[in-house]
């Protein structure tokens, strides 16, 4: 009996083995032909992947576009919440459409995608919004420097959107314009209320008593600690009805994305949980919002989604109203939401390209530098 359970017990060992082997293989396969489907191949564009040295923490970074005398553009933020801990970077597909005319840069930043895996699944310490505001400004220096830019195109989205605009008050003179797509200004409790108030008008609009119910036993705040969870179903369920499109296939991107592990891929969701309970909480309470501006010594931009409820698009163009710059102005993306930047990338390319041509010529300033470490 004994032996016949061995014989049962290393079968069921075998198998399982070749069904992981398999499921392995499969990703593999998988990425190898993502990656041959995004390659580069035009004569003097760029595709390159790497940690570069930043605060002392090795930070992941990639660089993609068509052609490398394209004005650069740094992505600060990423998606799937409104706090730290997000990325972009295994978003490979929604950027193409930009590297025709930019030279695309993300970031994975402390807490964040390959960089909290390769530091151990910690934060680490400086993990502030200044620390990370130093981490952006050295890598602008590292992508001056790499590509002979006297300045780059900064852009801000999410959480990533206070530091970014924090790194265009700071250092000025290293970039051309600086852009909030999902520009973040106001503290949670007042974005939460923003989206409360524009379910209710969705659900008035429609004659959706159902829900109007549902948001009468939420309220606005249904994601104050203690959370209630009848109150957290409540609104759940009335968000599920009216949200904006999201990507349809974003666990399998993550998967197939080149250069990413199945360990990174692992590692997205508690390094977003790591950078909230390190710094998220108290970012969007307390966080000095009103500091964002409102004095710019660049051009400021919001292209944003209309239905963007992490950064309601009222209080970012309001916020704009009241900043001073040499240029500035708004583009909206109608049907665009929290995940535009994936779902609508043609429109945020097309935006770009348009807000941004009189900004973004201008000579080299000597010839670039070796890339970034593999």
């Amino acid at each position: 009996m004994a032996r016949r359970l061995f014989k049962v017990v290393v079968a069921l060992a075998i198998f399982l083995t070749l069904l992981v082997a398999g499921a392995f293989g499969t990703l593999a396969i998988a990425r190898h032909r993502h990656a041959e489907a995004l390659a580069i191949r035009t004569p003097n564009g760029i595709d390159e992947a790497g940690f570069v040295r930043l605060g002392g923490v090795e930070q992941w970074v990639t660089i993609r576009g068509d052609d490398r005398a394209n004005p650069v553009i740094l992505v600060v933020g990423g998606v799937g919440a409104d706090g730290p801990g997000t990325v972009l970077s295994p978003f490979v597909d929604a950027f193409t459409p930009w590297e025709r005319d930019f030279t695309v840069v993300q970031w994975d930043q402390r807490g964040a995608g390959k960089t909290f895996a390769r530091a151990g699944r910690q934060v680490g310490p400086d993990f502030t919004v200044e620390g990370l505001t130093r981490d952006g400004l050295d890598l602008t220096a590292h992508l001056r420097d790499r590509f002979a830019k006297p300045r780059i195109v900064l852009l801000g989205t999410g959480f990533g959107s206070t530091v970014a605009a924090r790194m265009a008050l700071a250092r000025p003179q290293a970039y051309l314009a600086y852009v909030g797509a999902g520009q973040i200004v106001a503290p949670r409790r007042d974005r939460e209320q923003a989206g409360y108030e524009r379910l209710l008008r969705k659900a008035t609009a429609a004659g959706d008593q159902e829900s109007l119910a549902d948001l009468r036993t939420s309220g606005p705040w249904a994601f104050r600690h203690p959370r209630d969870p009848e109150k957290v179903a409540a609104f759940v369920r009335v968000a599920g009805r009216y949200h904006a499109a999201n990507p349809p296939h974003q666990t399998w991107d993550v998967l197939t994305a080149p250069h990413w592990s199945l360990a990174d891929a692992l590692a997205i969701q508690p390094g977003m949980a790591a950078s909230e309970a390190a710094l998220g909480r108290a970012w969007g309470e307390s966080f000095d919002y009103g500091g964002l501006g409102p004095d710019f010594q660049v051009p400021v931009f919001v292209i944003q989604g209309d239905d963007n409820t992490d950064a309601p698009i009222a209080q970012a163009r309001a916020w704009l109203a009241g900043v001073r710059a040499p240029a500035k102005g708004l583009v909206t993306i109608p049907g665009a939401g929290n995940h535009g930047l994936q779902t609508h990338s043609q429109a945020f390319a097309t935006a770009l390209k348009a807000t941004l041509a009189p900004f973004t010529h201008e000579p080299p300033a000597s010839p670039p530098a070796p890339g970034p470490g593999r």
